[in-house]
């Protein structure tokens, strides 16, 4: 029994992130230019050229390696705003994403069960030994409160955010958040309207809270006045999306005359490759 529990002890503190990491010395000043190389890889559509990454796996390699010796946990100093800090969590986020793909390839998140993909492999990160599990909940959505965020986050899957071709950054992070959550909602995987009902990605339910919290007092408890905000008022860019007047017109000004039916995601993996086969 007592084995049984030091198990179960050992594994929660594995998946949230809890266990120390060997902290290598820095190659030299942080940044995100071999981050950036791996990411030319991605296609307007979001999808990979994993056949062009696999030639780039050394930049990406060498970014992920450099995660282990900074982080804004370990070294504050480095980070002295929060959205130096976000900017680094999101892009260390998103990379090890991408080097669990690369080395899963091609494989993808569908393969593993019960979303190991998430929890079932920690990285040094500045010191801890966190998985994706943890940098999510336990950083990204325990210490920052932008609901944003949720739409920045590369799930390695076609149906969810879609991978950004250039690294987030501190400076243009307010509008880089706007920008991921509108391309999130101009996309009729994740927002469909037909008739009276509104068709919305999982990804809306699953974190209702976060973006109904995020809402101006007054506006009520319907996730449409969050998804109504990041909406196109055209869709000149994303021809057959939905726009703002769309849904006014067909929601009403309350937007709650439509009936909401959550859609599950297409968890394929985003491969250029199997994108041409479609």
């Amino acid at each position: 029994m007592a084995v049984l529990v030091a198990l179960a002890v050992g594994a929660g503190l594995y998946v949230g992130g809890a266990l120390p990491a060997q902290v290598p010395p820095a190659a030299g000043a942080f940044g995100y230019a071999d981050y950036a190389q791996a990411l030319s890889h991605v296609r307007p559509s979001g999808d990979l050229d994993f056949e062009g990454l696999s030639r780039d796996r050394a930049a990406l390699e060498r970014f992920v390696a450099s995660l282990a010796a900074v982080s804004p946990h370990r070294q504050p100093e480095l980070f002295p705003s929060p959205e130096e800090g976000l900017a680094y969590w999101i892009n260390a986020y998103n990379a090890l994403v991408l080097m669990q793909l690369v080395e899963r390839h091609p494989d993808g998140v569908g393969a593993s069960w019960f979303g190991r993909f998430y929890w079932g492999h920690a990285w040094p990160v500045g010191g801890e030994r966190l998985t994706l599990w943890a940098m999510e909940q336990r950083i990204l959505l325990g210490e920052y409160s932008d609901p944003r965020v949720h739409f920045a986050l590369f799930r390695g899957t076609r149906g969810g955010p879609r991978l950004d071709g250039a690294p987030y950054q501190p400076e243009f992070l307010d509008a880089q958040l706007n920008d991921a959550s509108r391309r999130y909602m101009g996309d009729a995987r994740h927002v469909k309207l037909e008739d009276k009902t509104v068709h919305l990605a999982r990804l809306l339910q699953d974190r209702q809270q976060d973006f109904l919290a995020a809402l101006p007092e007054g506006r009520g408890g319907n996730v449409l006045q969050f998804v109504w905000a990041f909406l196109p008022d055209t869709c000149e860019e994303r021809p057959g999306c939905d726009t703002r007047g769309d849904l006014d017109r067909a929601c009403g000004p309350q937007l709650d005359k439509c009936r909401i039916d959550f859609i599950p995601e297409d968890t394929s993996l985003p491969d250029t490759a199997t994108a041409a086969r479609r």
